[in-house]
């Protein structure tokens, strides 16, 4: 075909799109702009409803490209916030502070988003609660932490955080308080995880009623499994937090917040799940802390892990010293570590061991040792672990208990031998006596007649204590302030005392409590007790009375110190035996019969000395009830 004859065909003209098409992609473009939260097209547009030109659409598609490529603007910037908030998340990692990833959380969101008034709200915990934090530091400003159970909560925010859905204002805070606001929400989705402790999930509030709707969704409640029941829109559980502004909120705005919380949702409840392990290590970590027996566990290279309280205690080393430094280095002797070391190295528990623990200070003291291995998932042996028991105490009531076992063997025996002296001794006074009758008036053999009948009562009286220690009588108790028993005794003892230069001072008398005691025989006791601390002041010194109250038992404790010389080392386990004494005119009954008392008393009576310093008694007896 010629050129002339291809020129002269006549083709048919270009398709025009009809008004109707044009306003039917007018109104979807207005629909994806709504749904963007962008604000709407302007109508003077060519193409538009009411534009001039139905044919070109060309503005109109340039807006929509526009909307586009701010939308994909958008959407790589929130990926580069996201990406800074993993890194964010890395350090949260770091701190156990309580709540301080949350904190971390909700300023990095400001920043990022450009939002100073952002708001950050976390359920947790059970029962269930809701904190908000705000944008800020609480160091700076008021900004700190909101926390309230579910169920103080306002109605309003408990329904966001119940259905993930609510009125678009909130006009009170979650206590109800009317301070600030509007608050804005946008739920964050994400399974709340379950208690540490218990292993329980929380339940809805909603479900909390005897009917058959949840009182939140107005729907039926379904039974669940663990004795929980539900309603089809319950979300409880499955928000784990809400996410907003307080103050007015553009559209704009809230698409930023809806874009970023379903990437925030599993980081808040990784948050969520570290709080809780911090929470499950600071409890366990506790209880370790708080046990009355040593705790040591150390690693593959024998680097301390674990070091409590009581294995400072008892080892003489704080947390501090074993810390940087290998443990070998700073025990004086390593007996007892070396059987942490033998599970250590052979993988073997190692059953009872006893050990006299050198401490740092060069002192030392008996322990149980008990050690095992620890292993991870695999089996591998990754560390050992040791309990460290204190002895002492144990070992001091094993020698108490041996002491008044031979207490109570010199007793028996001491009444037998008072028993069968008794009688043999009143013959003897009675012969003497009889005797001394042929003696002419002014026989110096009088005296030695007086001299014997001295000796026989004095002998009479040791006998007479015997039978006190050994057969006492039965305790009359009554309700006694402690005061007027040792102002008796004091008056007593006062003349000897004056004589000696000795001082007694009952200190804070006026506020002593009141005993259930025998007054007659807790006097005997005390006036043992301060007439020996006067008699071991010589010429001179101080003797010192005090009186407290223990509340639980009820419990009275009484303290007689003097300023004396003390008592040596090598008499202290024997004071309380009879006939013990270092004084050339004592019996060595005195204390052994008030030992005795006090003993019945359901009480305790024990000594402190230091050679040198004087000595100090106490004698616990029980309380009168409040």
């Amino acid at each position: 075909m010629a050129s002339g004859e291809r020129d002269s065909i006549v083709r048919p003209p270009a398709r025009i799109p009809q008004r109707s098409t044009v306003e039917r992609l007018w109104r979807r473009a207005e629909e994806i702009r709504s749904l963007c939260g962008l604000p709407p097209l302007p109508h003077d547009l060519p193409g538009s409803p009411d534009g001039a030109d139905p044919a070109d659409l060309e503005t109109l598609v340039q807006a929509l490209l526009r909307d586009l490529e701010m939308n994909f603007r958008r959407e790589l910037a929130t990926r580069v916030q996201l990406e800074g908030l993993a890194e964010l998340m890395t350090f949260t990692a770091q701190t156990t502070e309580p709540g301080k990833g949350y904190q971390l959380l909700v300023n990095y969101l400001a920043r990022a988003l450009d939002e100073p008034q952002l708001w950050l709200g976390v359920v947790d915990g059970l029962p269930p609660s809701f904190t908000l934090y705000r944008a800020g530091d609480p160091a700076m400003r008021d900004v700190a932490p909101e926390r309230v159970n579910l169920q103080w909560i306002h109605p309003d925010w408990l329904h966001w955080i119940a259905t993930g859905s609510g009125e678009q204002a909130l006009w009170t805070g979650p206590t109800g308080s009317r301070k600030g606001g509007p608050w804005h929400a946008v739920p964050i989705r994400g399974e709340i995880p379950y208690d540490r402790f218990t292993g329980e999930l929380p339940a809805c509030p909603g479900a909390r009623t005897h009917g058959d709707l949840c009182a939140l969704a107005q729907m039926p409640l379904e039974p669940m499994a663990g004795g929980h029941r539900v309603c089809g829109r319950c979300q409880f559980r499955r928000i784990a937090g809400l996410v907003g502004i307080e103050g007015s909120l553009t559209p704009d705005r809230r698409a930023s917040l809806e874009a970023v919380s379903p990437s925030v949702g599993p980081i808040l409840v990784s948050v969520a799940l570290k709080e809780a392990l911090d929470l499950e290590a600071r409890f366990r970590d506790g209880v370790i802390d708080a046990l009355p027996l040593g705790i040591v566990a150390i690693d593959e290279r024998g680097r301390v892990l674990t070091w409590n309280r009581s294995a400072e205690e008892i080892v003489g080393l704080s947390r501090e010293q074993v810390r940087d430094v290998p443990l070998s280095r700073l025990l004086p002797d390593r007996t007892w570590y070396e059987t942490l070391i033998h599970s250590l190295d052979t993988g073997a528990d190692t059953g009872r061991t006893e050990h006299d623990v050198v401490r740092a200070d060069g002192s030392s003291i008996p322990v149980e040792v008990r050690t095992s291995p620890l292993r991870d998932g695999e089996g591998r042996i990754r560390g050992a672990v040791g309990t460290l028991v204190d002895l002492s105490s144990l070992r001091s009531m094993e020698e108490r208990i041996r002491q008044l076992d031979r207490l109570a063997a010199l007793g028996r025996f001491a009444s037998s031998v008072a028993h069968e002296l008794r009688n043999p001794l009143t013959g003897i006074a009675t012969g003497v006596q009889f005797l001394s009758r042929g003696f002419p008036d002014g026989d110096e053999r009088h005296e030695s007649v007086a001299f014997i009948l001295r000796e026989v009562v004095r002998l009479n009286t040791i006998i007479q204590d015997l039978f006190t220690a050994a057969k006492p009588r039965e305790l009359a108790l009554a309700p006694v302030p402690v005061a007027e028993v040792l102002a008796r005794v004091t008056r007593t003892i006062g003349p000897t005392a004056d004589a000696s230069g000795v001082t007694i001072t009952l200190e804070g008398a006026d506020t002593w409590p009141v005993a259930l005691i025998d007054a007659d025989q807790a006097q005997q006791v005390f006036l043992n007790l301060v007439e020996n601390a006067v008699q071991a002041c010589g010429e001179g010194g101080t003797v010192t009375i005090r009186c407290v109250r223990r509340p639980e038992p009820p419990e009275i404790v009484v303290t007689v110190e003097d300023t004396g010389p003390g008592i040596a080392p090598e008499h202290l386990p024997r004071i309380f035996e009879p006939f013990y004494t270092t004084r050339t005119k004592g019996t060595g009954l005195g204390l052994f019969v008030a030992h005795g008392i006090v003993q019945r008393h359901g009480g305790a009576l024990d000594v402190e000395s230091e050679w040198g310093r004087g000595a100090r008694f106490r004698v616990a007896l029980p309380g009168a009830p409040d």
